[in-house]
Order: structure tokens, then C-alpha cells, then sequence
């Protein structure tokens, strides 16, 4: 039963008999739904998780968003006071 580079894909459904899966054609594995998930939302087909928790603490504002410290590198603060309200 041994083959010279191990089993082949007709001798393992021989030993495994009526336990060998088939799967339907359209079959998406979580890998592959993850991917284009991720891809649908960043092309703007489906839009981004919301999530109804509300950050608090003194590293966040009254939205919830984080508020990075100075020379950090990100200017949050800087365009929150810039928008027009």
C-alpha cells in the first residue's frame, strides 16, 4: 500500500472509505472569508464593524477615540480643534 513519495489521494479515500469530505464548489474556508472580507470593506462594498463599547479613561475623548500623546508622531488633537463643526 506503500507509495514510493508516501500515499496518494485515491489511496487515502481507499483507507479513509465513506469518511473522505466533499466539499460543494462555491466552499469558502475561514482564511479565504477573512481575506475578502477585509477586501470588500476597504473597497467600500460593505462597511466596517461598529462596536457599541465606549472607551473612557483620560487617553481617550468624550468619542472614544484614542488621543495620542505628543511627539508621538500623530496629530489627532491638532485636526479635531481644525474641523468644522
Amino acid at each position: 500500500m506503500a507509495h514510493p513519495n508516501g500515499y496518494t489521494k485515491e489511496m487515502i479515500k481507499e483507507i479513509l472509505g465513506t469518511s473522505w469530505p466533499t466539499m460543494p464548489e462555491d466552499h469558502e474556508t475561514g482564511n479565504q472569508m477573512r481575506r475578502r472580507k477585509g477586501r470588500e470593506m476597504r473597497e467600500g462594498k460593505i462597511p466596517y464593524p461598529t462596536y457599541l463599547e465606549k472607551k473612557v479613561g483620560t487617553q481617550f475623548d468624550e468619542n472614544g477615540k484614542y488621543i495620542y500623546p505628543p511627539g508621538s508622531g500623530f496629530k489627532y488633537q491638532d485636526e479635531k480643534s481644525n474641523k468644522v463643526s
